[in-house]
């Protein structure tokens, strides 16, 4: 049995939900598929300590402010639960527990298929990224049993890790925010391009004020 709809949201995060929204305000017929169990489940999933680096006031979705302060660094937990709060108020038609695996053309309509289902879409927006897939490099099994590997989706804090040195590998957010939280405990290392610096603390006076948080 094939399902249709007139447009197929793939990803209920960020992305997917305020595309969500817009289909919602113009009487869309639509869904979003999302492999999580809750929505939000990308956000709890991630390191402890993890923070969006921009302010609240920055990172509302339309029609729903970021609650609380506006200057604050919300958690990934805050993150998490803001966007769950988002999809119920908005009554976004969410199927959780839906793994896409295939997207193809199917004349002048998508065919998008996850485990046994088969559903078609006029439209097909892909809200998902590739966080969610790993990237090791291949010498990484080559590597002795008594060094600790882990991917940033595996991370948690710096209890997963043994005694000794730490090297980050990769200069992004990701990376640079996780040697932020190890380097404390570990004498630590991040490899990756330069990507510069802020050179001073965003909860600051001049990050207040130069980051248009006044």
């Amino acid at each position: 049995m094939i399902e249709r709809y007139e447009t197929v949201v793939i990803g209920g995060g960020q992305a997917g939900l305020a595309t969500g929204y817009y289909l919602h305000q113009h009487d869309q017929d639509f869904v979003i598929l999302d492999a999580s169990d809750r929505v939000g489940d990308a956000w709890r999933a991630r390191w402890d300590s993890l923070r969006v680096f921009t302010p609240a006031r920055y990172s509302s979705l339309p029609g729903m402010d970021f609650p609380g302060s506006p200057h604050a660094f919300p958690t990934k937990d805050e993150v998490a639960d803001y966007l769950e709060t988002y999809a119920q108020r908005f009554d976004l038609p969410v199927e959780l527990g839906v793994r896409v695996d295939g997207l193809e053309r199917s004349g002048d309509r998508f065919l998008i298929t996850a485990g046994d289902r088969r559903i078609e879409a006029t439209n097909v927006v892909v809200a998902m990224a590739s966080y969610q897939a790993p990237k090791v490099p291949a010498f990484a099994s080559k590597l002795s049993d008594d060094v600790v590997q882990l991917h940033t989706s595996d991370y948690r804090n710096p209890e997963q890790l043994q005694d000794g040195g730490v090297l980050v590998v990769g200069a992004g957010n990701s990376g640079a925010e996780i040697a932020l939280d190890v380097v404390d405990e570990h004498e630590t290392w991040l490899s990756g391009r330069d990507v510069g610096h802020v050179p001073f603390h965003i909860d600051s006076w001049f990050g207040r004020h130069l980051g248009g948080r006044s």
